[in-house]
């Protein structure tokens, strides 16, 4: 028998799960909570990072702004969060135990105080009261930024889903610019956001050079991000 009549007769092979089950179960996770809770986070981290170092480099109207920003995105974050969570007393028993092998349990102990924080620099900036307890609270909530933006990156690689588990070295640097880009861009509200401007076109760069990264590695799980829905988001994303 000829080989092309022989593959006419043998048909494709074909992939297929255990009765048609998926071999991963769908993300339960809600749309918009956990993508706004993703973004809002790393905002307000590198906000409270830029009002540290403009207080102490003598930018008033930096400061203001990122102290604000910082407050309402830590606030809103946990909101998403919550609400995603269906019952809010679920955040406060994340908080019962510190269990460092664990990036959700780890993620609440930085969410948690960098919220208290911020949003305690932020009162002390709109009423002018209590100057100094502000300073030092605007200062932990800047040292404590840099986490707020990339645990989440953990968070999300420490899953079965291929397309973000092997993508675990890289999705640090994803997350970190797309913070760097969107608390910068806050930051340009101010007369004096200089530096601002600098971080945000940094964190540009940095979150395309490393979602390219992640696209084009020689992996099968990064097919996800060129094709489908997930594709169409990325180029999107990439425009924008």
């Amino acid at each position: 028998m000829s080989p092309k009549r022989e593959r006419l007769m043998v048909p494709e092979a074909e992939f297929s799960s255990y009765y048609g089950r998926p071999i991963l179960k769908a993300p339960v996770w809600k749309v918009p909570d956990v993508p706004a809770y993703l973004y809002l986070g790393g905002l307000a981290g590198v906000s409270a990072s830029l009002a540290a170092l403009a207080d102490a480099t003598g930018r008033p109207e930096l400061r203001r702004t990122g102290r604000v920003a910082a407050a309402a995105g830590a606030t809103a974050s946990v909101g998403f969060l919550v609400h995603d969570l269906g019952r809010p007393e679920r955040f406060l028993h994340m908080l019962r135990v510190l269990k460092p092998t664990s990036p959700l349990s780890v993620g609440s102990w930085i969410l948690a105080p960098f919220g208290a924080l911020a949003g305690a620099a932020a009162a002390s900036e709109v009423t002018g009261i209590a100057a100094g307890p502000g300073r030092l609270a605007g200062a932990a909530a800047g040292l404590l930024g840099p986490a707020l933006t990339t645990y989440t990156a953990v968070l999300i690689a420490d899953t079965a889903v291929p397309g973000w588990h092997e993508a675990h070295r890289e999705l640090p640097f994803v997350f970190a610019g797309s913070a760097m880009a969107a608390g910068g861009g806050v930051g340009l509200l101010a007369r004096d956001g200089g530096p601002a401007r600098r971080v945000a076109v940094a964190g540009a760069a940095l979150e395309l050079a490393a979602s390219a990264v992640v696209e084009r590695r020689d992996r099968l799980s990064a097919r996800a991000y060129r094709t489908g829905r997930a594709g169409a988001a990325q180029r999107v994303a990439r425009a924008a």
